[in-house]
């Protein structure tokens, strides 16, 4: 009969001897499957210039301990994003911006994003500015109240510069106003702001009256309206 100590060594070294006899090996733990890119994605895939769009990297698994760097490109200039973003450890995802610049017209910029031996592209569209046509602003008259027979001095005003000849409708709600014709008939009268010039002015003819009338000068392009009163003395 032996020591208790003595008898714990000798089963030890037994054990030892029958797991290697029996070629038994303790089970390693499983490695985890690399991470890889699976997607890119923009949200949204057309933008106005000079706005951004929110762009996003998926992996098939979570990044390792010391994340997982992705390198960001883009192949046009009006689509500006970061060299590289970094996938932070035990996460599948990470966004990151895009920002635009003005562009003279529309733009497709390819964004690519690459980890490893994987790439993703993906299109972003950017939008050129549409110039905006100008709009009426308020009819001016000069003198707003005159004698009968005497001329007034109309004004057309716009809030920018023409980018075509406008033709702007006008008409008077009584017919002791002259106004000017029409050059294309489109209209009984009208005057035309050429294009580049941000006014125009008329010349409105009146007739004698024998008691103060008042009436109105409308101005009409396209859905605006604008209206001007004018008195007229004896």
């Amino acid at each position: 009969m032996c020591a208790p100590r003595r008898c714990l060594v000798v089963l030890l070294v037994v054990t030892s001897v029958c797991l290697a006899a029996c070629g038994e090996e303790v089970p390693a733990a499983p490695t985890p499957p690399t991470a890889t890119l699976s997607q890119l994605s923009l949200t949204p895939t057309t933008v106005n210039a000079g706005t951004s769009s929110e762009g996003l990297v998926i992996l098939t698994s979570r990044a390792p301990a010391n994340g997982a760097q992705v390198r960001i490109s883009s192949n046009d200039g009006v689509a500006v994003v970061p060299a590289s973003v970094i996938v932070p450890a035990d996460a599948a995802s990470v966004s990151f911006t895009i920002t635009t610049r003005l562009v003279a017209a529309d733009t497709n910029a390819s964004i690519s994003a690459l980890l490893g031996a994987e790439k993703r592209d993906v299109v972003l569209r950017v939008l050129a500015p549409i110039p905006r046509p100008p709009t009426l602003q308020p009819l001016e008259v000069e003198p707003a109240i005159v004698k009968g027979g005497q001329d007034i001095r109309g004004t057309i005003r716009l809030t920018g510069p023409a980018l075509i000849t406008m033709l702007v409708a006008l008409r008077s709600s009584n017919t002791l106003a002259v106004l000017p014709p029409c050059i294309n008939n489109t209209s009984p009268s009208c005057v035309a702001v050429l294009i580049g010039a941000s006014s125009s002015v008329f010349t409105i003819t009146t007739r004698p009256v024998a008691l103060d009338t008042v009436f109105d000068i409308v101005a009409t392009l396209g859905d605006q309206v604008q209206a001007a009163q004018i008195r007229l003395t004896p």
